[in-house]
């Protein structure tokens, strides 16, 4: 069966952007950060910041050099993988690297809302997963359009819900927080999660598909998403050091405890709606993957991208915080490998000589060797070992 209808407001296009980045990772961005001192802190959001803008601009450039919005399994295949048998393996294998991962991020989704709705209400784990999944995979089921005004919805609700906290902690007592803290490995671990929770690039042919009709909107929804992505860690982060008496893996935890029953509410559905939406971008773009790559209609493809995140967060039994960080890690060495001279591939060989977008100058190669070892380091500070 086809997806239904597939155009995007701007606004929608933005929050699907922002919806892939805003779920786990900033949840768990607070832990981390109550590591290192505020120097660090908010040095290395600039950073990753400015890294995360120019690497998603790139693959805006990539999707917007080709007649149609392909998925980045498609488009490695089509300019890094030459097209000959082995070309065809690698190909191959980078789809079943992409599969894998996608997997662990979202069953990395469902074990964080189950365990929030274990928190909140004393649901058991496992029927906070099926109600997750329930409300999760239901909404991909019916497509992009379906997506997007469910994002766009849960993202001016976290919105909302990060002003109401953070109005409840004025009247809290705040902690001091110092300015240097922490050293080399808890700042690299830090800004590891920050550009994980800042990765949106596999939302990017989402948006250029949805904004199809006007391709000159695309890179403003990429600006515009990763900017409510940034505005919402910079919020969450200094608030729930601030007030929290024990700064949680799932920071939200800790942010309600500290305010009151009622902001402990508040604080679970934040945890609810950013992994709704995180799990709602991840898994269209892995059932969109599954269309392309094996030719599969839409709805068995959405089975088989939403199924088995289910079953592997039923029998899990790692950590939230390990979820995220090794899935993060993994998508960093992917993204840092081939999308850079995947870009640069494209500027030759794309059909499309003179796209409505370009980087000139930003994609140059000094740009480029700077994003591998920006995206590298990524990788380091999502495997290493905290203690």
């Amino acid at each position: 069966m086809a997806e239904p209808t597939k155009k995007l407001t701007l606004w929608e296009a933005a929050s699907v952007v922002a919806g892939l980045g805003v779920g786990g990772g900033i949840m768990a961005i607070p832990y981390l950060a109550s590591l290192n001192g505020l120097v660090t802190i908010f040095s290395l959001m600039l950073v990753s910041y400015l890294v995360s803008l120019l690497l998603h601009l790139m693959v805006v450039e990539v999707v917007l050099r080709d007649e149609e919005a392909k998925q980045l399994v498609e488009i490695f295949g089509r300019y890094l993988f030459i097209r000959s048998w082995w070309g065809s393996l690698l190909t191959w294998i980078f789809f079943a690297l992409i599969v894998i991962t996608f997997y662990s991020l979202l069953a990395g989704y469902i074990v964080g809302c189950g365990q929030t709705l274990q928190n909140l209400i004393g649901f058991p784990l496992w029927s906070g997963e099926i109600l997750t999944y329930g409300a999760a995979a239901g909404v991909v089921f019916f497509g992009l359009k379906a997506i997007g005004i469910s994002e766009k919805y849960a993202v001016g609700g976290i919105a909302l819900v990060l002003i109401i906290l953070s109005l409840g902690s004025l009247g809290r007592p705040w902690k001091e927080l110092p300015a240097l803290a922490g050293n080399a490995k808890t700042g690299l671990a830090l800004y590891g999660m920050i550009m994980f929770s800042l990765s949106c690039f596999f939302s990017v042919p989402q948006a250029a598909e949805g904004l199809s009709w006007n391709k000159q909107l695309v890179p403003w929804a990429v600006v515009l998403g990763i900017a409510i992505n940034l505005v919402f860690v910079i919020v969450m982060t200094v608030m729930v050091m601030l007030v929290s008496r024990e700064v949680t893996e799932v920071a939200t935890i800790g942010w309600g405890q500290a305010i009151g029953t009622w902001a402990l509410v508040l604080a679970s559905v934040f945890a609810i709606l950013a992994l709704l939406t995180s799990y709602w971008s991840v898994s269209y773009a892995l059932a969109v993957i599954l269309v392309e790559r094996l030719h599969w209609g839409y709805r068995r493809a959405w089975l088989a991208a939403t199924l088995p995140t289910f079953l592997l967060a039923l029998g899990s039994r790692a950590g939230f915080l390990g979820f995220l960080r090794y899935a993060g890690g993994a998508m960093a060495v992917l993204t840092a490998i081939l999308i850079v001279p995947a870009f640069q591939m494209a500027r030759k060989r794309g059909p499309l000589r003179a796209p409505v977008f370009h980087l000139g100058f930003w994609g140059g190669p000094m740009f480029r060797f700077l994003l591998i070892i920006a995206y590298l380091l990524m990788a380091a500070g999502s495997i290493l070992p905290l203690k």
